[in-house]
């Protein structure tokens, strides 16, 4: 009973990934779905948590869905990496104009 509730919420976090890069928006209304006014912006680091809690959704539920949403947005933050295969904290979830990292930042030591 449990899984199913969480399988068919998460149906509807699913929506937050459907973008061009496959990275998702940071919000989601589990109601109404993406606000209007939601950033471009996400946070990088999520792209990773997700392939954890997604692939453990799909073992639970056998429903492939959940970790191939999160192999899609690990894939596009694979393809945001500079030349040095860095990527940013903060990138768009768009691929466009402003496909970019968005926040950089450089950490004195002195």
């Amino acid at each position: 009973m449990l899984t199913l509730m969480v399988e068919n919420i998460m149906l509807v976090v699913c929506l937050a990934f459907n973008t061009s890069t496959g990275m998702p928006y940071g919000t989601v209304n589990l109601v109404s779905g993406i606000p209007a006014s939601e950033t471009t912006v996400t946070c990088t680091a999520g792209v990773g948590t997700f392939l954890v809690e997604f692939g453990a959704l799909s073992q639970l539920t056998g429903d492939p869905v959940f970790v191939n949403v999160a192999l899609r947005a690990l894939e596009g933050l694979r393809q945001a990496r500079s030349p040095l295969s860095l990527v940013g904290g903060c990138l768009s979830n768009i691929y466009g104009p402003n496909s970019t990292w968005l926040i950089m930042s450089r950490h004195d030591t002195t």
